[in-house]
């Protein structure tokens, strides 16, 4: 739904300098970047930051307190969902009402048709490989940065990042004997060895992955690295990791241990059926997923605020 500015009055939709970074906004005039503090911040119809408050910029909380508290939709913008292959001229990001999590945001993308995904595909030349049956494979267990904003339900349900490395291979091995590969992050690798190390020395046939784990170009690890682990896996798990979005295009069955994860809906959700993985029906999990992120070019014109925007009257009334 779109109209011209002289036929309905356009909501002002308002990013505060600090919480909004990094990415690009749309270049209308209802759009506008204001400095905290600066009076205008009220007159916000609607808000637009970038992440979530659990980011790493605890200086910004008080930012998103506000933007909470203030009872006004907001939208959340964060990194693609898909992120290999994608070119500096063709960068894209997340929009999505309240949140980036799957299970929280609302992209407004239910039932979504084709055309969004074959795009992305096209642009970053993504290949969706058919489902694989390694059955001597090895389990590669995918970890993500400490303190990311996107474990933030991993911290309320283990307690510590520590303890989810910890329980996730006691609760594996009490269902399989296969080996454990752990592929870390590249980022804060320390803290993720202490954990590990600690769980080499209380269970059997774990190994730390060799391949390279480096940053991709656009945000994310992943790369030649991430597929080469794959290459061996019988399954992949992870809590809500981008990597198990790509384990589901290399075709390697996965286990999303949060409803958060992106890779939720094709994936297998308990440990105790890690022996006998089930497989999905992706064509309309890629198809939805196509509706949530945006070329810098279409954010520039608003087509990402033109398809959430179906949404603004309800959330503005409730």
């Amino acid at each position: 739904m779109c109209h011209k500015d002289s036929e309905v009055k356009q909501p002002l939709i308002i990013g505060i300098e600090g919480s909004m970074r990094t990415h690009p906004l749309p270049k209308l005039k209802n759009f506008r970047m204001a400095k905290w503090g600066d009076p205008v911040i009220k007159k916000a119809d609607v808000y637009v930051q970038a992440n979530i408050k659990e980011n790493k910029h605890k200086g910004l909380r008080e930012q998103y307190d506000y933007i909470i508290n203030s009872g006004k939709p907001y939208i959340v913008v964060e990194s693609a969902v898909f992120r290999q292959g994608m070119n500096t001229d063709k960068l894209y990001h997340r929009w999505g009402w309240w949140s980036y999590f799957q299970d929280e945001a609302d992209y407004c993308n239910e039932n979504s048709p084709a055309d969004r995904w074959k795009q992305i595909q096209a642009d970053q030349d993504i290949e969706v490989k058919d489902w694989k049956d390694n059955t001597h494979g090895y389990i590669l267990l995918v970890l993500q940065r400490p303190r990311d904003s996107s474990m933030r339900n991993m911290i309320w349900r283990h307690g510590k990042y520590h303890n989810f490395i910890y329980n996730t291979i006691r609760d594996l091995r009490r269902y399989t004997k296969r080996k454990i590969v752990i592929r870390m992050h590249p980022l804060k690798q320390p803290q993720q060895l202490e954990a590990i190390e600690l769980c080499i020395d209380h269970f059997d046939n774990i190994e730390i992955s060799k391949s390279d784990a480096g940053i991709l170009e656009h945000g994310g690890n992943g790369g030649q690295g991430l597929v080469n682990d794959l290459a061996g896996a019988r399954v992949c798990v992870g809590f809500n990791s981008n990597a198990l979005t790509d384990a589901v295009i290399e075709g390697v069955p996965t286990y999303s241990l949060d409803p958060s994860s992106m890779a939720y809906p094709v994936s297998n959700k308990y440990i105790r059926d890690i022996e006998s993985p089930q497989t999905f029906d992706r064509t309309q999990w890629l198809y939805n997923l196509g509706y949530t992120q945006w070329r810098e070019d279409e954010i520039a014109q608003g087509k990402c605020w033109e398809h959430l925007s179906k949404r603004y009257e309800q959330f503005r009334t409730n």
